[in-house]
C-alpha cells in the first residue's frame, strides 16, 4: 500500500514509496518515470534520457533555502517546453538565488503541438528557467 501525503512532500504531490533521495548528479532511465528526485541538498544535475511517450519526471527540493539547485539536462537533440521557446539541448534550471524548500517541477515527455516529441513542464512550485 502506497503512503500518500496529504499535500505531498513539502508541497510536491508525490507518492511517498516512489521517492529516490539525491545530494548529487545522476543520470535518469525509463526505469526512473513516476519517481520522484528528492534533493536534500547542493547542486544536483539531472541526465534525462532521450524523449519517449510516457516518461514522466518530478524534480523536488527539500534543503535549506538558497542552498541548493535543480539542473534537468536532456541529451543533445531534445528540448524542454513551456519556458520560453523550446530550446534543444538547454537545461532546465531551479537556481539557487530562488530556491526553497518544497519547490518542484514535474516534466513529461509527450507529443507537441507540431508532432515532434519534446520534454513538456506540466507542474512546477518556484522559479524555473532555462540555460541561456
Amino acid at each position: 500500500m502506497a503512503t500518500r501525503f496529504l499535500n505531498g512532500l513539502d508541497g510536491a504531490p508525490i507518492d511517498s514509496n516512489r521517492v529516490d533521495y539525491v545530494s548529487g548528479n545522476k543520470t535518469l532511465t525509463a526505469a526512473d518515470t513516476g519517481r520522484a528526485q528528492v534533493v536534500t541538498r547542493g547542486t544536483s544535475i539531472f541526465t534525462l534520457p532521450a524523449t519517449a511517450v510516457g516518461l514522466v519526471y518530478t524534480f523536488v527540493y527539500i534543503g535549506d533555502r538558497a542552498g541548493g539547485q535543480i539542473q534537468v539536462s536532456p541529451v543533445a537533440a531534445d528540448g524542454v517546453a513551456a519556458v520560453g521557446s523550446a530550446v534543444v539541448n538547454k537545461d532546465l534550471i531551479m537556481a539557487t538565488a530562488t530556491m526553497r524548500k518544497g519547490d518542484y517541477v514535474t516534466i513529461a515527455s509527450g507529443v507537441g503541438a507540431t508532432g515532434v516529441t519534446a520534454w513538456h513542464v506540466t507542474q512546477q512550485r518556484g522559479v524555473i528557467t532555462k540555460e541561456a
